[in-house]
């Protein structure tokens, strides 16, 4: 089982899948696999990092708002979320600007995509179908907007929670 996690530093923003892999832990980074040995060496949280046959020197200690990341002397600021907890901040942000991500609820394929860059759609108007076990999926705008961005395509295999397409305020809303 593996664990995937959405972590923010400065303005850079990763995906971080991490799966137990006999002793130590798989991880990819933005599709880079690593494999990750720890242990730890002193008493207060100092590990060993052994990285695909690289030694590191770590240690994590909270801050205001992450947590300050110690490696081999350099020292690394970051937010970690797991994803439930980024699409719950993304939800937010979307609200209060007037944009709203479409998700595909579960892994599949995506059959078609049925609005186009531009397009005004209203709110539970279908913009995409997916497969997933053999059932086809309307997926559906939860409010109106124009369409700003389509990030899949046909034929694509998608995971739970990829953006399918992204929603902007209509023109002539007046709340947008």
């Amino acid at each position: 089982m593996s664990t995937r996690y959405i972590v923010h530093r400065d303005d850079e923003v990763l995906e971080v899948t991490i799966a137990r892999s006999g002793q130590g832990h798989r991880l990819e980074i933005e599709g880079k696999i690593f494999e990750v040995d720890s242990q730890s060496i002193h008493e207060g949280g100092v590990r060993s990092l052994l990285i695909d046959g690289r030694s590191y020197e770590t240690a994590v200690m909270k801050s205001r708002d992450g947590v300050d990341v110690y490696v081999s002397g350099d020292v690394f600021h970051v937010r970690v979320t797991d994803e439930l907890w980024a699409r719950a901040e993304e939800a937010a942000h979307s609200v209060a600007t007037g944009h709203e991500q479409i998700l595909s609820p579960m892994p599949g394929a995506v059959v078609s995509i049925l609005v186009e860059e531009g397009q005004v759609v209203s709110p539970g108007e279908t913009v995409a179908v997916v497969e997933a076990m053999k059932m086809h999926n309307d997926i559906a705008a939860v409010r109106g907007g124009r369409v700003e961005e389509i990030r899949s395509r046909p034929d694509e295999v998608v995971e739970q929670g990829t953006v399918l397409v992204v929603l902007g305020p209509a023109e002539d809303d007046p709340d947008g």
